[in-house]
């Protein structure tokens, strides 16, 4: 079981997402709404009523909570409506929405089960329902589920050895019949490590396969991370799997920072030679899409908001999907990482987001 939560800024966006799937044209991919404490179905009267609630908090523009909660297709049997709707309920109590607008829908139009829940932070009285800490409240909710309802625990995969392949990786192989450049990057390099090489040695062979290496080098010459260039195919470590960051790849090398500095700093000049000025973002990137948004009469933000929704539809790169089972990874706990900014700038915290 994983989640995938997103904090925005349209309600009305991200319920208008969800109607359409409750009017797919295929009807066996029909979305179903299980649970709402709304009590008109009028979509002017739902907006009305959550505009009363955002009068509480006017400052407070990210007051949207939509997350998507995913199964694995072995747990299907289990997850009847009435169970989802307890599934729900038990995990927006963990997260604190006891006292909040809501809706929780089951949708049919992905390869796993999965559902929906949209809140509005502000709560009845006033409160609003803290995003701090949202990973680590949401993964022990998610446990504490899995043996609530006895479905199949799943190991967070800043655990795993390995990143599986996604979707769109597993459809790539059976359109071309060609493995894409994560996975064989992560052939080499596992066949590479398992040798317990030194760091020329390593630096030596992955340049001979074409892998190249960006490592995060301080003046001092401590390095704290690393990036992996294979072809077209950018990534980082972490994001490539636990075994694969810097923290864990030094386990697995012979390495001595001042013997070896200087074969790094030559390692990251070639790499920069290569790819030029590197930016954050990576060289390729995939999206899926399966909503078209183009309704004029959808207001902007409802519009971004919807888009927005799509992509917790979607299970991300930085998760895991193998034979229908789902692994959980870092989502980011924006206001740890606003907080943290604002102490570096000395800012006082504003309660506006």
């Amino acid at each position: 079981m994983i989640a995938i939560q997103k904090i925005g800024k349209s309600f009305m966006g991200a319920l208008k997402y969800n109607i359409r799937k409750l009017n797919h044209p295929d009807v066996a991919k029909r979305a179903e709404l299980l649970d709402t404490n709304f009590t008109n179905p009028d979509l002017a009267r739902i907006k009305t009523e959550v505009e009363l609630i955002r009068q509480l908090r006017p400052n407070l523009n990210r007051y949207v909570y939509h997350t998507s909660l995913n199964f694995p297709n072995e747990d299907i049997a289990k997850l009847g409506n009435a169970t989802l709707t307890a599934i729900a309920r038990d995990y927006m109590d963990a997260m604190g929405f006891t006292d909040n607008q809501y809706f929780v829908f089951r949708h049919y139009d992905a390869d796993h089960p999965h559902l929906h829940i949209l809140a509005n932070r502000i709560c009845f009285d006033g409160s609003v329902v803290s995003d701090s800490n949202n990973y680590v409240r949401s993964e022990q909710a998610m446990r504490i589920t899995e043996q609530r309802y006895n479905l199949i625990t799943v190991e967070p995969s800043n655990k795993a050895a390995e990143r599986a392949p996604t979707k769109n990786e597993v459809e790539m192989v059976r359109r071309t019949n060609k493995a894409p450049d994560k996975i064989i990057l992560q052939m080499l390099l596992k066949d590479f490590l398992s040798r317990k090489p030194t760091m020329q040695q390593l630096l030596d062979w992955s340049e001979q396969a074409g892998i190249y290496f960006l490592f995060n080098q301080a003046s001092t010459g401590r390095i704290s991370g690393v990036t992996y260039f294979f072809r077209d195919f950018k990534v980082k470590g972490q994001s490539l799997g636990n075994r694969y960051k810097w923290a864990e790849l030094l386990k697995q090398i012979d390495y001595d920072q001042v013997r070896d500095g200087a074969a790094v700093t030559a390692a990251n000049i070639k790499t920069r030679e290569k790819y030029g000025e590197l930016s954050v973002s990576p060289i390729k990137v995939e999206i899926l899409s399966d909503v078209a948004v183009e309704d004029r009469s959808v207001e902007q933000s409802d519009r971004e908001e919807m888009q927005t929704a799509e992509t917790i539809d979607t299970i991300p790169e930085h998760h895991q999907t193998i034979s229908g089972s789902i692994n959980i990874s870092d989502d980011i706990d924006d206001e740890a990482i606003l907080g943290r900014n604002r102490r570096r700038q000395q800012k006082a915290g504003r309660n506006s987001r």
